[in-house]
């Protein structure tokens, strides 16, 4: 099919000579266009419209095309895909993909525990409960049952694993929000019966598969022992025995496995725990959160200190200093945490540095100050301010009568004398119900989920000094409870709450109450997810109180020296002799 030209058109360009792009036609004073080009006197129409195009284009092609995309791209295949994909779908099904060993369980453990926090509706499916309930953990869980060659484990296992999926669809059928499917799903063929399963269902859920693959040794050496250690499959086993079966059938399954190579799947590659990462169709709410979550979690250990802001005179407003009382206890979290990290690092903790988080209230941040000049000889330690951390906004009912009545957990009884109208409300939905003029508990979950991310990401200890409600929110997914319910979760005054990750994916979290007069630390099992509620008590002694000094107020990493006498002062008006070098601080 040819092209149409107007009339006022130009007619098709020819190569001249030289390849340059000319026109066959003549111009207005006869001349044809090639010899009017030739003729450095007569100045070419053609010329000065190229010249006029290059020189209005120069200044602005580094800064972007202004130009609606109205064309081009936007009616492209790719991003046809994108529009459905981000579409909020009715509900998801995530599978989990790869062999034996490579922590898939402990990742879907780890989602779900994340996705429930943020108040969405997820059950997990594994298919090995489903095939040891079926034909029993010891006669299906040894490696000759997972041979290729072995029909009637084969067939044993797809019935198993079909039956986990029905239930992880009927979940979705029933108003659950997000299924976990955790199995091997090793072959394209079984991908695919999932994919075709969940679309039989005729709802509008999707299937996003999470790959997990590993050859790092170390990694496989450590996950291997757990998995046996605690699997009902290797009971009636010794280590070794155990962990020669369960080589084993990795081994088998090495034989049929494929990797997923269909970019038609919604897909995301997790390589030795997150070291490497390759997706796939990955948009909308997955891009947005699970993906930083799954590039966030990790097998390491280390301690996270939940520290509420220490005391305030009463009836003060939000830049009051701290009381003496808090200032000593600022000190001996500052000394609990040079105890800790030491011991965390074996004596040598110098060049390695403790994550320290904080609100930007005033409080929070005296209380950091302690720990930042007690330590700075001994440890590194790296400071965040970030409103992520601050407390509930309570808009028009904010006040000193909130602090000042606060105790293990916030005053919501003074509020039925403060405004009944709201109280009645707020009982009916503690979870999203919102202070008029300011937050509920989901929005403050909804800003803590950065900060919760970074705890997650971070190799090294972290200090996190916030507030009574914030840290409860921020409990309510380490204890792995309903954040609804995040607003009944003590949070002791003048404590340090310990939590420690467990191989399993969940955490164990102490309350190690700091007695105020002889620094004396007693030490509570709250629970865990898999620790139960056990209460025992040990002792910790405390080290000397330390003078807080050299913060930065203003985040431009300047800092006053001790005591830093008016807070809200500007700094231009401190004197030279008050300021001190700048501490490791990130506004």
């Amino acid at each position: 099919m040819g092209i149409a030209f107007s009339e006022e058109a130009e007619p098709p360009l020819q190569a001249n000579a030289v390849g340059r792009a000319t026109s066959s036609s003549n111009t207005p004073n006869g001349t044809s266009r090639l010899e009017e080009e030739s003729q450095p006197g007569l100045p070419s129409a053609r010329t000065s419209h190229l010249s006029v195009i290059q020189a209005a284009g120069a200044d602005k092609y580094y800064a972007g095309s202004s130009l609606a995309a109205d064309q081009g791209a936007i009616h492209c295949k790719g991003f046809a895909a994108r529009q459905e994909l981000t579409l909020a779908a009715r509900g998801l099904v995530i599978a989990m993909v790869g062999l034996p060993g490579r922590g898939k369980s402990f990742i879907a453990r780890k989602l779900e525990g994340f996705l429930k926090w943020q108040c969405l509706s997820t059950g997990t499916f594994n298919a090995g409960r489903y095939r040891r309930e079926a034909e029993g953990a010891q006669a299906s869980g040894r490696a000759d049952f997972f041979d290729p060659q072995n029909s009637t484990g084969a067939a044993a296992r797809q019935v198993a694993a079909m039956r986990a999926l029905d239930e992880a669809i009927e979940f979705l059928n029933t108003g659950g929000e997000v299924s976990i499917f955790d199995a091997t799903n090793s072959t394209n063929e079984r991908r695919q019966q999932i994919v075709s399963r969940v679309k039989e269902s005729q709802t509008n859920y999707r299937v996003l598969f999470i790959e997990i693959l590993c050859d790092d040794p170390e990694v496989l050496s450590t996950n291997f022992r757990n998995k046996v250690m605690h699997s009902p499959d290797f009971a009636g086993l010794n280590l070794e025995e155990a962990m020669r079966d369960l080589e084993k059938r990795v081994a088998k399954y090495e034989e049929a496995y494929q990797e997923i190579t269909d970019d038609s799947l919604s897909y995301i590659k997790l390589y030795n725990m997150s070291s490497k990462v390759l997706v796939n169709k990955i948009y909308g709410s997955v891009a947005k959160s699970v993906m930083p979550y799954l590039m966030s979690i990790h097998i390491g250990t280390r301690p996270i200190w939940l520290v509420r802001a220490g005391e305030v005179p009463t009836g003060e407003k939000k830049d009051a200093r701290l009381t003496a009382r808090g200032q000593r206890f600022a000190a001996s979290v500052a000394s609990f945490v040079c105890d800790r990290t030491k011991e965390f690092y074996s004596g040598e903790p110098s060049d390695k540095p403790v994550r320290v988080l904080s609100s930007t209230m005033v409080n929070a941040v005296q209380t950091v100050m302690a720990t930042l000049s007690a330590s700075s000889k001994r440890l590194s330690l790296h400071f965040k301010q970030t409103s992520s951390l601050n407390p509930i906004d309570r808009g028009r009912l904010d006040g000193p009568w909130w602090i000042d009545n606060c105790t293990d957990l916030p005053p919501f009884e003074e509020l039925e004398t403060r405004d009944p109208s709201f109280h009645a409300r707020w009982q009916a939905n503690p979870l999203r119900t919102r202070f008029p003029g300011g937050e509920s508990y989901y929005d403050v979950m909804t800003r803590a989920e950065s900060v919760l991310l970074e705890m997650e990401m971070s190799t090294r200890p972290v200090l996190c000094v916030s507030h009574i409600t914030c840290i409860q929110v921020l409990l309510s997914y380490f204890l792995g409870l309903p954040l609804q319910e995040a607003w009944k979760q003590p949070v002791p005054e003048h404590s340090v709450i310990q939590v420690i990750p467990t191989l399993g994916g969940s955490y164990k979290v102490e309350i190690l109450k700091m007695d105020d007069t002889s620094h004396h630390c007693s030490e509570f099992i709250s629970s865990g997810q898999d620790a139960g509620n056990d209460m025992s008590q040990t002792g910790w002694q405390g080290m000397p109180a330390t003078t807080p000094h050299n913060l930065d107020l203003h985040g431009d990493g300047r800092c006053l020296s001790p005591m830093f006498p008016a807070l809200k002062q500007d700094l231009a008006s401190v004197p030279a002799s008050q300021l001190l070098p700048p501490c490791k601080v990130e506004a």
